[in-house]
Parts: C-alpha cells; sequence; structure tokens
C-alpha cells in the first residue's frame, strides 16, 4: 500500500528544530562566539513589565506560522523539535532568555540602551514565559492545539522521521507543531518497505511452530505504537536466559525511539520518586522482573493496577513540584520466571498477556542480529501495524495457548487465596460457613502447599473480602445466641452450618 500525503491546513514552512529543541550543528559555543556572530536586535522591551517580552521571545523564536512551538505544560516546558514536543529543562530555558534579552534594547526617556538582562529580570521573564505559553493540565498528550476537524483522533497518530504517520489507514501527513505529541519513532515510514525477513526468521527461532504468540507479539508491537491506553494490558514475556528477550526489547527500542522508552526497575515503583521517570514517555520495559524480600509488593501492585488503569495520579518529583495527570506509558515486562506480585483480588494478573519462550540460545548467540535487524525497521514498523490493525478490528487481546499454564501460575503466585477458594471453596448464593472455620481450612491448606505464614485472621478476612466480590456478614440467632456467618461462599464436602 502507497502513503497518501494529506497537506495540512492551514499550510506550515519546513520542519525545522526550535532553539531549544537540542543541540545545533552551527550553535556558537562560546559567549564571545555568540558576541561575534548574532546581529544585534533592535526590538524596544520593557523592562518592568515581563509578559511582553515573554510573548516578544514567543513570537521571535517559538512560532511557525500562527502556531506555538513551545508550551508550559504540567509544571515544564515542551518545546517542538521538528517531530514532536520534548522536554525542555530550567536551566535551558533561562539560557534562552539571557540570550534575547541580551539582544534587545530598552528604552528610557533620553535615549534607547541594550537591555542589560539581571537575575530578577529574567526570573520575571521566565514566570511570564510560563503563564504565556501555558496549556491546561486538564488536557492530556497528545492532542491537536489547532482546528482538526478534518483530521483524525490524535492518539491516532505515530510521529515518524518523515511526517505524522495515521497508524489506521496508512497516510502520511505533514509534521506540523499543531500535533502536541511528546514521542516519536526515528523511524521513516515506508509503506514498500520490503519484509523483515531476518526478523521473522528470529521470531520462528524463538516460537518455532507456536504462531499464536508471534501473533500476540504483533499485537503488542502494534498496541505501543499508539498513544492509545484503553486496552489497558500489561505485557509479560518469560523465557530462559539468552532467548531473544533483550533483542526484542532493543528492537522495540529502536523501533519507538529511545527517548520515549523508559526502563524502570519493578522495586523502583514502589519507591517514592520511582515512577517520575514514567512521565512522558510510551512504554516502560521492566528487563528483569525480580522482587527481593523487602520489596512492597503491595505499592508495586497498585502502581501497576493504576497506571495500566489510566487512573489519574500525583506524581513526586525531586527537586521539584509534584505532578498531577495520567500517565500514558503502557508497560512490558521480561522476566525468566514468573514474578510474585501479591494482590488478592486477583485483578493484576487479569492485566498481563503473557508470551512464554522455550528455546535457549546460550552458548550459541548470534552478536551482530541486532544491528542487522535495526537495519529492518521500516519493515518491522509495518509489520507492527498489522498488528495494531488486527487489535483494533478484534477489540481486545488472545492469549496463546503455549501460555496458558503461566497465566495460572501467576494467578496463583499473585493471589493464593484465589486458588484456596478454587480448590476448596464455593463460591455461589445461598452458601454459609463459620469464619473461624475457613480460617482454619485456610491455615491447613497453606501447610500443605508449603506456605510459611498463613497470616492472622484479619489479614485472611480483608483479602477474602478482595477476593469475594459482594461478600456479606449475617448473624443468624442459634441456640447459642448469635453468631456471625460468612454468606455467599461455603465449604465444598461440608455443608452450612447453623
Amino acid at each position: 500500500m502507497r502513503a497518501t500525503v494529506k497537506p495540512w491546513v492551514p499550510p506550515t514552512p519546513e520542519a525545522h528544530a526550535a532553539p531549544l529543541a537540542g543541540p545545533s550543528k552551527t550553535m556558537p559555543r562560546t559567549a564571545i562566539e555568540a558576541a561575534a556572530t548574532e546581529p544585534r536586535r533592535s526590538l524596544i522591551l520593557d523592562r518592568r513589565d515581563p509578559m511582553p517580552s515573554a510573548r516578544a521571545l514567543i513570537a521571535d523564536s517559538y512560532t511557525i506560522g500562527n502556531i506555538v512551538t513551545m508550551h508550559h505544560y504540567r509544571g515544564g516546558f515542551y518545546s517542538w523539535n521538528g517531530a514532536c514536543y520534548e522536554h525542555v529543562d530550567q536551566d535551558a530555558v533561562n539560557a534562552e532568555i539571557w540570550r534575547f534579552l541580551e539582544w534587545s534594547l530598552h528604552a528610557t526617556k533620553e535615549e534607547t540602551k541594550p537591555f542589560q538582562p539581571t537575575r530578577a529580570r529574567v526570573g520575571d521573564v521566565f514566570s511570564a514565559l510560563a503563564a504565556a505559553s501555558n496549556l491546561p493540565a486538564v488536557i492530556e498528550a497528545p492532542v491537536w492545539l489547532a482546528d482538526s476537524r478534518d483530521m483524525p483522533p490524535a492518539d491516532e497518530f505515530l510521529a515518524v522521521s518523515n511526517g505524522l504517520l495515521h497508524l489506521a489507514s496508512g497516510d502520511l501527513h505533514p509534521a506540523t507543531p499543531a500535533y502536541f505529541g511528546l514521542n516519536a519513532s526515528g523511524v521513516a515510514y515506508d509503506p514498500d518497505a520490503p519484509e523483515p525477513t531476518k526478523w521473522l526468521k528470529f521470531l520462528g527461532q524463538v516460537w518455532p511452530d507456536d504462531p499464536q504468540s508471534i501473533e500476540a507479539l504483533q499485537d503488542l508491537f502494534g498496541y505501543l505504537l499508539s498513544p492509545d491506553t484503553s486496552q489497558q494490558k500489561i505485557g509479560l514475556i518469560v523465557g530462559p536466559k539468552r532467548s531473544g528477550k533483550g533483542t526484542i526489547a532493543r528492537v522495540l527500542t529502536a523501533l519507538l525511539g529511545q527517548s520515549s522508552v523508559a526502563q524502570p526497575t519493578l522495586a523502583s515503583l514502589a519507591m517514592n520518586f520511582g515512577i517520575a521517570p514514567l512521565i512522558g514517555k510510551s512504554l516502560a520495559i521492566i528487563s528483569d522482573a525480580r522482587l527481593s524480600a523487602k520489596a512492597d509488593q503491595a505499592a508495586i501492585a497498585e502502581r501497576l493496577l493504576s497506571i495500566s488503569g489510566e487512573d489519574a495520579l500525583t506524581i513526586d518529583r525531586k527537586f521539584q513540584s509534584a505532578w498531577t495527570g495520567r500517565l500514558g506509558a503502557r508497560f512490558l515486562i521480561f522476566t525468566n520466571e514468573i514474578p510474585r506480585i501479591a494482590d488478592a483480588s486477583g485483578a493484576l494478573a487479569s492485566r498481563f498477556v503473557v508470551l512464554t519462550m522455550c528455546q535457549s540460545f546460550y552458548g550459541k548467540e548470534d552478536r551482530g542480529l541486532g544491528k542487522r535487524l535495526i537495519g529492518e525497521l521500516s519493515g518491522i514498523l509495518n509489520w507492527a501495524l498489522d498488528g495494531y490493525r488486527r487489535l483494533r478490528e478484534r477489540g481486545y487481546f488472545t492469549q496463546p495457548d503455549s501460555a496458558q499454564d503461566a497465566v495460572s501460575e501467576l494467578a496463583e503466585l499473585g493471589s493464593p487465596i484465589t486458588t484456596f477458594l478454587k480448590e476448596k471453596c464455593t463460591v455461589a448464593p445461598g452458601g454459609q460457613v463459620a469464619p473461624m472455620a475457613l480460617y482454619r481450612e485456610w491455615v491447613e491448606w497453606c501447610a500443605a502447599n508449603g506456605r510459611s505464614t498463613a497470616g492472622s485472621k484479619q489479614t485472611f478476612g480483608r483479602d477474602l473480602r478482595s477476593a469475594v466480590a459482594g461478600l456479606k456478614m449475617s448473624h443468624p440467632r442459634t441456640d447459642g445466641g448469635r453468631e456471625r456467618y460468612y454468606e455467599g461462599i461455603a465449604l465444598k464436602n461440608c455443608p452450612s452450618e447453623f
């Protein structure tokens, strides 16, 4: 299929990087060089009124056509780099303000003088710049900043090196700062790119005779191309050492762009500043899902559930104000063994799309494979697009048959009480059991299954309520007075008690 290039209205000039978008090959390296090469400006500014100075800076350096190319969004500045908006640190913004004011003028009653910026004046313009370029925090990137009635929704696009790719149709639109997206791929879209034969051969070696796993990986790649998070799924790839997990991670990182990918550890998700690096990222790759006995599994499960579930979060950032919003990062976890992340409700296990690997190339590694696969990125992009469209048409992920045992083990490790309920209890209306009788059965089951501790009656009751929706407590009258009973649950092969 050949790409259809559609013009953007209003017309935009050729894409070019704004001054804050990154280092330029022609940028002066020292202040002396800058003074010798940059012409003096004739712009006259008022030292006492920083807002016009801020607007003049925007008009002079950060406007293409009638579209502003720098915005202050959720506590930080973002500048368009020709493909997407990237975060600009405070020092770089201050440096640009110093440079702009240095070459501006200030009018007095007698004469016109150089502006002569000071720390206070630069600080005032910095604050004014944040106000003049502010985007409301309620906006969720990606979003169109200009009239987009003739354009598809922003979350159906991927910024690539040669434009904006509409994932569903394959239409390629010119890059424009009117598209406020925080991620871009460095790959050029070519609908006629050759089939990625080396990539397909590699996948065939990883999953011989298992086309379902290859298709599930293709769906995951397609899902990760899009900013869409509505599937609320987490990829989990389990395999022995040297089974190809690292190769898949490197290819995916190259496909999405290094700046779009964060690489946290599983344990870091429970730390105070642990999820701050995920801000503005489209993917979080956890390359080795290992947890020590001291890790706060409940906090990790909570973070995974809230982020994958599209919940808004307030995130602490070191030496910065807290950030509030919805993270667009999706998780892809690689591990040698199925991780145990405690979640009594079992909700987390249902979020995973699990792929298992059985082949190991230990001692037979192809050291040059990664470089050869990177050469096929345009073809791999088309392969991932097929997965995106198939997933979009189907509407949901499918688990490979080969991963069913791993899915069950994941659920049992995370929520042993769910396994206990399946083996020892009947959860249905009309069932009744005394709390103490149920707890004694739980203690015996834990001992028989090698669990070191069954926990207290209180923690058992808490986990039971998480695992059984709508669990109720009744207090029927008996010969001995009123007794407490769980309703809606009963022990198997044991009559309900009164």
